[in-house]
């Protein structure tokens, strides 16, 4: 009985396993078709982002060039009333007063020299992402 009994179960067995052999290769070839599927998916997203992160880049490089534009104008202006203050500075009764406005004059400038710089660097930035496209 016990002989019978475990022919029937290594029967059943055998023929479980036979039966579910050929569902699994239909199901490996889904899972494969899946992540090949998820894998595009991903892709796609990574250049989504890619392309976002461009445009992001490129509205800020605008931006930096329209302010490098506005702060060389001020640099201009900056440098001009230095000039204006130094030629006067030794022939007034002021002249320490216009001493320190010259000081106050060239520390503005060196910050927006540092601003310059910074707005400057973003456009390089720009420019060499741009050129690796």
């Amino acid at each position: 009985m016990k002989k019978k009994l475990a022919v029937l179960l290594g029967v059943l067995v055998l023929s479980s396993v036979s039966f579910a052999a050929p569902k699994t290769a239909p199901a490996r070839g889904a899972a494969i078709e899946n992540s090949l599927s998820n894998l595009e998916n991903q892709l796609d997203r990574l250049q989504q982002l890619e392309e976002a992160k461009y445009k992001e880049q490129e509205a800020l490089a605008q931006n930096a060039a329209q302010k490098l534009e506005s702060y060389s104008q001020m640099r201009a202006k900056i440098d001009e009333r230095i000039a204006q203050i130094e030629a006067v500075t030794d022939s007034s009764i002021f002249s320490k007063e216009f001493k320190t406005k010259v000081s106050e004059y060239k520390a503005l400038r060196n910050q927006l020299d540092k601003e310059i710089a910074r707005q400057q660097q973003i456009i390089d930035n720009f420019e060499i992402s741009k050129s690796l496209r």
